[in-house]
């Protein structure tokens, strides 16, 4: 296993619930998130401070199970993360349905550094290809464009059946809790994206420090004891079957 770094290389944050389809493959298709909303800038703001006290640079993204573009706050999300935290890679995962031309560039514009625009099974008359037709060279230099079947899919936690490996994973070493963390609508901390639920939730960014959360004995407890493979102790881990894991 590779050295685990003191502090994390990525956050997701959810700045909204909702997503515009509910695909076979996720989660949206079968339940609904516990947390609803947008979040609040105070809350925005409170995590972008926290980041920078510690001068993060690695990768900002706002998902969970949610379609990003939703949120009227995007652009200025956007912009106010490339003003605060100038050298972290703001990189945005899209089903591109509600991606025009002009909000593509206008993301650009606010500070995007990467698109990640996954298109998925039944969409039709779909807008991000009619959008991909008129960019040009160099905003086409910011895109990873792909199909939901170059994705490999995951039981999401063992929410869903039937979805990703069949191959045993419960003592399958993981380090992907050592790496990121993603932070809710509300403030809430996850370990993983996997855990739709928050079944491992561990604080609230508003209530506790986020350092002072990642370093608490139950974080580093839960992170120790995925990268020695226990995953039967946990209610989101023990079933996911997730092979994609440094």
């Amino acid at each position: 296993m590779p050295v685990v770094n003191d502090i994390f290389r990525a956050v997701e944050i959810e700045i909204n619930h909702g997503c515009n389809m509910a695909c076979a493959y996720c989660p949206n298709s079968v339940s609904s998130r516990i947390e609803k909303g947008h979040m609040s800038p105070e809350v925005y703001e409170k995590i972008l401070s926290e980041l920078r006290l510690q001068d993060f640079k690695g990768r900002l993204s706002f998902d969970f199970y949610n379609e990003p573009t939703l949120s009227p706050n995007l652009i200025s999300f956007v912009s106010r993360a490339r003003t605060q935290l100038p050298e972290t890679s703001i990189e945005l995962y899209s089903n591109g349905t509600l991606l025009t031309p002009e909000l593509y560039r206008q993301l650009l514009r606010a500070g995007v550094s990467k698109f990640i625009i996954t298109k998925h099974d039944k969409t039709d008359d779909y807008q991000f290809e009619k959008t991909l037709h008129v960019l040009n060279d160099d905003e086409k230099n910011r895109l990873t464009y792909r199909s939901f079947t170059d994705i490999n899919l995951t039981n999401r936690g063992g929410v869903l059946n039937g979805v990703g490996n069949e191959k045993t994973t419960a003592f399958m070493p993981c380090a992907l809790p050592g790496q990121m963390l993603t932070i809710t609508v509300k403030g809430n901390i996850v370990p993983c994206f996997e855990d739709f639920y928050q079944k491992n939730q561990m604080g609230n960014i508003m209530e506790t420090p986020l350092m002072e959360i990642w370093n608490s004995e139950r974080y580093k407890e839960f992170r120790t004891s995925l990268r020695k493979g226990l995953r039967h102790k946990y209610e989101a881990c023990k079933n996911c079957n997730r092979l994609e894991v440094l």
